[in-house]
């Protein structure tokens, strides 16, 4: 599908730095750019620029996996109205607050909702 970058609704992008999600004041750094990968059955993968996956664990945490994880490594893109929702297997979002914290919710609002740029 093609490298992305993903602007929270709080102006934050997603970024990959330190072995953790993160948010980051600009897209234009190679950590805020991500490989999404189609896995079929409207299942895709997120790879970081060092080729690692964006991932969420059993407890709901969003982390960063050196492999591929199976389910935990799998998301589905959701579009509304111009944005997209990022939801993991568990069917939780990952979200992105005011304060730039990574977190996931079960419920489908703001925080959870992102720009989506092609780069």
């Amino acid at each position: 599908m093609g490298n992305r970058a993903f602007k929270s609704h709080h102006g934050h992008y997603l970024s990959a730095e330190d072995g953790k999600v993160k948010t980051h004041h600009g897209h234009h750094d190679h950590h805020t750019h991500f490989h999404v990968e189609n896995h079929g059955h409207h299942k895709v993968a997120i790879r970081t620029h060092a080729n690692k996956y964006v991932s969420i664990n059993d407890n709901n945490d969003v982390y960063i996996s050196h492999h591929f994880h199976g389910d935990h490594s799998l998301f589905h893109l959701e579009h509304h109205g111009g944005k997209v929702s990022i939801k993991g297997h568990n069917h939780y979002y990952i979200a992105a607050d005011q304060h730039g914290s990574i977190y996931t919710t079960h419920h489908h609002h703001h925080d959870a909702t992102f720009e989506e740029f092609i780069v």
